[in-house]
């Protein structure tokens, strides 16, 4: 498997987010660090 350099970056986001973001990991069984990266590469690509 490739190796891919990682950086963490920190947000501030509202807790009615931030709670949707864990029922998501919840539902696909991903991290929620998983879903926040999937969500962001796909508003990017817009």
């Amino acid at each position: 498997m490739a190796h891919t350099e990682t950086k963490v970056i920190t947000a501030h986001i509202p807790l009615p987010l931030a709670e949707k973001v864990d029922q998501m990991a919840a539902r696909l069984e991903r991290s929620r660090g998983w879903i926040i990266k999937q969500a962001l590469a796909a508003w990017l690509d817009r």
